[in-house]
């Protein structure tokens, strides 16, 4: 073998427990499927960043998933809610940042529904609720959060009632029509395939899901007077839980970090009545190494056509951070990826929402929130790393001599804030699946207006099993198209 041909450089995040197999990496990037005719059939396009806004509340978003609403009686458009610190807050367009409340000062991440009239939302020991002029605690003795023993994590609007679990028992419990302020100790039912506590609950598809440690079980609204909903005995799934607040819903079915009672840490997908796992030995295998999955909390966001499931694992706050990490899955390329802080710990995100067609993100870290942006390339003004550690090259364990690399990249691109600066690519490779590495070649991108510059990287060695990966931290796109290799096969 001789010449130049196209190795693997395209790729998703995929760690094996052993390297030697497999150790490909895709931090801060998107796979980006593209049609027919393109260049490439998918290419690694720069994740998007991060543009500071205003400061939110008295501390961190506690609201993964937060909701648009025009109910504040000020407002003239959609505003966007969620909890930072102890403050509820409606983010607006015009105005900025308005808190309408103070919830307790209890330790839960908070759940928000919407409904016609109110929104309402639980924190997982009170309940509040939000007309548009008064923000107030629910104090009905019915509700299960008032009743001395109980557990209300997750709320949900579903056919004109909010509804609410106890994660420790069974129970599930729905409000007066239209109306979270009024509950009734007898509208509630229990989740009565498995013997196990009502940890979260979903809306997907009109259907209510209650989600144990070891089952999912859907509920449909049967119209029955006394309690309307009725167990759907055909769409019980074996598959339980593990981190409750791992669950997110959207169009695209639930996502959660799953469970079974016979063990195991997997990612599980709900689409209609039936379900799949949707993570592989390689994250499953890194989710042995995170110590307490069960505090991992997701969100769902859509941008540019593509929709992600954002998973994120290990503490998120104090000294404890730096164990921190974010699983990306990317629905439309049905594949993984990761997003990273400078430091190498989790992506800022905390919670995510939609004011104005802008995706806004709120900060897992400390009462600030942001706009994610296409076109930005840093993280609130941290620089962005952009890596993409590839496949093993290798042609059954030949010895191989490696001329050059061309990594195939858009060019030109330049800096924003000088016309002449030049960015450049770092690339180094390892013959041990990562465990020791070369020193960093460097490569010029091309100075805006530069389009034909190529990275070609020389003299690379002998190998018979080779990595390569490459780097760029400069506030730039950068885009992958693919990677070619000069090489020929030794007699060995």
């Amino acid at each position: 073998m001789a010449g130049r041909i196209q190795i693997p450089f395209v790729g998703p995040q995929s760690v094996s427990r052993s390297v030697m197999v497999n150790n490909q990496a895709t931090v801060n990037f998107m796979q980006a499927i593209k049609g027919a005719g393109a260049k490439a059939p998918i290419v690694l396009e720069t994740a998007p960043g991060l543009i500071q806004r205003q400061v939110a509340g008295d501390g961190s978003v506690r609201t993964a998933q937060m909701v648009a609403s025009k109910l504040r009686v000020a407002a003239t458009e959609n505003e966007l809610y969620g909890v930072y610190g102890t403050r509820l807050v409606a983010q607006t367009e015009a105005a900025g940042n308005v808190d309408v409340g103070t919830l307790n000062a209890n330790p839960g991440r908070v759940v928000i529904a919407k409904g016609r009239q109110y929104l309402a939302m639980v924190d997982g020991t009170d309940g509040y609720t939000w007309d548009g002029t008064t923000f107030t605690q629910i104090v009905d003795p019915d509700f299960p959060g008032n009743t001395g023993a109980g557990s209300p994590t997750f709320i949900l609007y579903l056919d004109g009632f909010f509804i609410v679990n106890d994660a420790l028992t069974d129970n599930f419990f729905i409000s007066a029509v239209e109306n979270p302020t009024s509950w009734n100790a007898l509208d509630f039912d229990a989740a009565s395939v498995a013997p196990d506590n009502a940890l979260a609950i979903a809306e997907a598809n009109s259907l209510l899901w209650i989600f144990g440690d070891e089952t999912s079980q859907a509920y449909y609204n049967s119209g029955n007077p006394d309690f309307p909903y009725q167990i759907v005995l055909s769409a019980t799934q074996d598959v339980g839980i593990l981190a409750p607040d791992s669950l997110a819903s959207s169009d695209d079915g639930i996502f959660f970090l799953a469970t079974t009672p016979q063990g195991g840490r997997f990612v599980y997908h709900i689409r209609g009545q039936s379900g799949q796992t949707i993570s592989g030995d390689e994250q499953e295998d890194f989710l042995t190494t995170v110590t307490d999955p069960t505090t991992a909390f997701g969100f769902v966001y859509k941008q540019a056509g593509k929709s992600f499931y954002v998973l994120q694992l290990g503490p998120t706050t104090g000294a404890d951070a730096r164990t921190s990490s974010t699983l990306i899955f990317n629905m439309k390329a049905q594949a993984w990826e990761t997003r990273e802080a400078l430091d190498g710990t989790a992506w800022l995100a905390g919670g995510h929402g939609i004011l104005g067609n802008v995706n806004v993100i709120g900060s897992r870290l400390q009462a600030l929130n942001y706009t994610l942006d296409l076109n930005t390339f840093d993280n609130g003004g941290e620089a962005m790393i952009r890596r993409r550690r590839c496949q093993v090259v290798h042609n059954m364990n030949k010895l191989l001599d490696f001329w050059n690399l061309i990594v195939d990249v858009q060019g030109g691109v330049g800096t924003a804030v000088a016309a002449g600066a030049n960015p450049q690519l770092k690339m180094r490779y390892s013959d041990d699946g990562g465990q020791n590495w070369s020193d960093f070649l460097i490569e010029e991108v091309g100075r805006i207006g530069q389009t034909m510059k190529r990275c070609v990287f020389d003299q690379l060695g002998i190998s018979r099993n080779r990595i390569f990966e490459i780097e760029l931290s400069e506030a730039v796109n950068l885009t992958i198209m693919g990677a070619y290799v000069e090489i020929s096969e030794l007699d060995n």
